[in-house]
């Protein structure tokens, strides 16, 4: 009965070990998304001048 309690925590922490992976990599891919949102708007606001002062 101990072995078998002991399997199922192993078990458990495997799967919440991959979750917290699944995460993070979730927390990177937004950290990237958010990077490239900010690179579209500086260059949105450089086009919006350039046209504004023609």
């Amino acid at each position: 009965m101990d072995i078998d309690l002991k399997e199922e925590i192993r078990k458990r922490d495997e799967l919440l070990a991959g979750y917290l992976r699944q995460i993070e990599i979730q927390e990177e891919f937004i950290q990237k998304q958010k990077e490239m949102i900010e690179y579209l708007e500086e260059h949105i606001s450089k086009i919006t001048d350039i046209i504004s002062s023609v």
